[in-house]
Formats: structure tokens, C-alpha cells, sequence
């Protein structure tokens, strides 16, 4: 009967990539910002020795080697010499960015680390107490694999696992030919994804911490635990302390302040009672209902409202810190207004004309008063992966701020696009 073993997976640590999608940073979030990559990564180790696992597979991109400076090196250089002491070895594959063999000369990595740099694929036995109990198929990033093929075992093989670095998709996870394998240890996405497949596992076990406001939830690393029988079970550990968590909340068109501020206090407090030791970045967007009603999309409205959540639930190291604070355009605006012998109601006009004809390029700007600064308008229509109708209807929004200040609709009648 085989021996029961435990392992951990993890990849694309980017060390040296910073947290952004933050127009400003608050200076008591300043270090745990800048720290957050390397505490993810730290919390990976303290679990490898907490689990006293046999080895750590590292599935590349562990941080740029020519662009980071020397702390990256020296942090993962201390965290190797932590496993050596506990007798855990480490089996690092190349990334796109972090070939082992770019390691600096100068620093020795310690005997229980292996890399895998080579586009072939190498295979190591992993023995414990003279025992091999695993077999290591790795190999580093190759720009030009589009077949899983390159990776296959013995039938008699003790457990055998394949680690490698892809990206773009450049093996279809549901197309890998298992050949023997047992585990896939792959690397190369952010979010952490698994198939199982016909006795084997293909798995992605994501960064171990989000940095853009599109990584948001939870992150982490797979530890994974084989029994005697060979019966395989993973498990998703969180690692990050910084976590992005977009909100998105159901209001009324006239909502009055207070009551927002109700509503937003709640669901701020759930979140902060269902977080332990971590820094939550929230973009809340405000999506609303009824009769259209042009105060609650005023700027100085907002930017109260975001000022005091960040008062209310935003000052200590471990709270919630809001980012920004966005109200959606509605779904519908006074049929009157397009009606109007006015500017606003020539340039909603336009807006419908582009809103039903695709064919007309986006040329807004003439209908807008010089008041209106022009990177303003600009950056509507430059944002990467938004729709046409999203640009006409954020475009609508800015007319409607700057021509219908202060006023509300004086008929129930409404359009059906903004």
C-alpha cells in the first residue's frame, strides 16, 4: 500500500507588480498596500510548514527578473531556506518572466529547490525515506506548446504530476489527454479554476493576491492531499490580504441622502463582519429604479457620500476602504426633455440618433459647451471593453449634468434609453 503524502500548488505571485486601480491611496494603507504581494506569499510557506506538507510545486511568474529590484530575490531566497530546514522541497517551473536560470549568480539557491527552465519536459522522482511516492513531469514556459501531448507517464508511475507555465489559453484544459498524469499543476491565470477529468485533476490555483479591481474575491493556493489508496483531494486555501469587492446596490431614484447612507451602512457592516484580518477595496455602484431624478447624480453629492464611507468604515489598517463611488445611468429620462427647444434637448436628440444608427461615428463633443472639459467626454468613449450603448449612455449622462443641473421631471412620461 502507497504512502499518504500532501502537497501544495501555487503560482504567479508577481512579487513586484503593485495594487492598482486606486486614484489615491490613504497613508494608513500605504505599506500594507505595498506589502500585500509578499504577506500573500508568506501566508503560502507559513502553510507548507503549518501542513508540514512533502513539497511545494511553484508553477512560474513568481516575480520579473528584470524589473524587480533585490527584495524579491532575497524574500524567496529566506522562504526556500525556511522549507530546507523542514526538509520540504520546492519544484519551481519557468514563467514568462521569472526563468530560474536568470537567478541572480551570485546567490545559491539552497539543494531543496529544483527549476525547471528547459522547454523539454524533465521528470523527477520525489522520495521520502528512500520511497518515491511522486513523480514530477515539468517543464518551463514554452511560448510554442499548443498540445498537452509533451507530458505523459508511466501507468506504474507513483502519482504523477505534470507542472508547467501557460498562457492565453494555449492548451485547452478540456481538451489535456490525462496519459497518466494524475494532477496538472498549472500556471499562468489569475483566478483559480480545476477539472476533473478521468482520474485526473487539471488545476489553476490563481494568484495568491487580486491587484486590479477585475481580481476581485477571494485568492490563494491548493493544498492538496493524497491518501493510500492514491485517492486525491484538493482543498482552496485564501492567502491575500488585500481583497477587491465591487458592491453593487438597488436604489430609488429619490432616495433621499440618508436613507442611501442607511443602506450603504449595512451592507458595509455585513462585509466587515464576514472579514478577519484583511483590507477590503470596494467600488459601489449604485443602480436605480422609478422616475428618473437628476440631484443624486450631482458630483458634490457623491463625493460626500464617498468621503464618509471612508470616515465611517475606511481609518483603521484592517477596514473597509471604498475607492469610488458610481451611480449607473438609468434605464429610462422625461420623453419631455427630448421634446425641448434647448441644448439639452438637441443633445439628447443626437445621443438617440447614434443610439439607432450604428453606422454614425461618435462625435459628441459639438454639442457640448465649453464648460465641459474635453477629457472629460474623452475618456467615456475610450474605456476598454465598453459597449457602444454604455458609452451613449454614460454620454447622456454628462449632457444631462451639465444641462440639467438642479432640475427635476415634470412628466411621468419617460423614454426607454437614456
Amino acid at each position: 500500500m502507497a504512502e499518504s503524502f500532501k502537497f501544495i500548488h501555487a503560482s504567479d505571485f508577481h512579487l513586484d507588480a503593485s495594487i492598482q486601480g486606486l486614484a489615491e491611496i490613504p497613508s494608513h494603507l500605504k505599506q500594507i498596500l505595498a506589502n500585500a504581494p509578499y504577506d500573500a506569499a508568506t501566508r503560502i510557506f507559513d502553510l507548507a510548514m503549518a501542513e508540514r506538507v512533502d513539497f511545494v510545486l511553484l508553477a512560474g511568474d513568481l516575480y520579473n527578473m528584470e524589473l524587480a529590484g533585490p527584495r524579491s530575490a532575497a524574500f524567496l531566497l529566506s522562504q526556500f531556506e525556511r522549507l530546507a530546514e523542514k526538509n520540504i522541497a520546492v519544484y519551481w517551473c519557468a514563467g514568462t518572466v521569472d526563468p530560474p536560470d536568470r537567478w541572480p549568480s551570485s546567490i545559491e539557491l539552497p539543494e531543496n529547490v529544483v527549476t525547471f527552465t528547459s522547454s523539454y519536459v524533465e521528470q523527477v522522482a520525489h522520495r521520502r525515506g528512500g520511497e518515491v511516492i511522486a513523480t514530477i513531469h515539468a517543464s518551463g514556459y514554452e511560448e510554442s506548446r499548443r498540445t498537452s501531448a509533451d507530458f505523459s507517464a508511466d501507468i506504474n508511475d507513483p502519482f504523477p504530476i505534470a507542472l508547467t507555465h501557460v498562457v492565453n489559453d494555449q492548451f485547452d484544459s478540456t481538451a489535456i489527454e490525462t496519459q497518466n498524469i494524475r494532477y496538472w499543476a498549472l500556471g499562468g491565470r489569475h483566478k483559480a479554476n480545476k477539472l476533473e477529468k478521468s482520474g485526473s485533476a487539471v488545476s489553476y490555483p490563481g494568484t495568491p493576491q487580486g491587484r486590479l479591481p477585475r481580481e476581485s474575491g477571494p485568492r490563494g493556493c491548493k493544498i492538496c492531499r493524497v491518501d493510500s489508496t492514491g485517492k486525491l483531494k484538493i482543498q482552496a486555501v485564501e492567502t491575500d490580504t488585500v481583497r477587491w469587492k465591487p458592491q453593487k446596490v438597488a436604489i430609488a431614484e429619490n432616495v433621499k441622502k440618508q436613507e442611501l447612507k442607511d443602506v450603504l451602512a449595512e451592507r458595509a457592516m455585513k462585509i466587515a463582519a464576514d472579514t478577519n484580518e484583511i483590507t477590503i477595496l470596494i467600488n459601489w455602484f449604485l443602480t436605480t429604479t422609478g422616475e428618473f431624478h437628476p440631484s443624486i447624480r450631482n458630483h458634490e453629492w457623491s463625493a460626500e457620500l464617498l468621503e464618509w464611507l471612508r470616515d465611517e468604515f475606511g481609518r483603521s489598517d484592517r477596514g473597509i476602504w471604498s475607492v469610488k463611488l458610481e451611480i449607473e445611468p438609468p434605464d429610462s429620462l422625461p420623453i419631455t426633455w427630448y421634446e425641448e427647444d434647448t441644448i439639452l434637448g438637441e443633445y439628447l436628440r443626437a445621443v438617440g440618433r447614434y443610439q439607432s444608427d450604428d453606422s454614425l461615428k461618435l462625435a459628441l463633443h459639438d454639442y457640448l459647451p465649453n464648460s465641459v472639459e474635453v477629457d472629460l467626454l474623452a475618456g467615456i468613449g475610450h474605456v476598454k471593453n465598453t459597449s457602444r450603448e454604455e458609452i451613449l449612455r454614460a454620454a447622456a449622462m454628462v449632457g444631462i449634468e451639465y444641462l440639467a443641473a438642479g432640475r427635476e421631471p415634470k412628466e411621468v412620461e419617460t423614454t426607454q434609453n437614456a
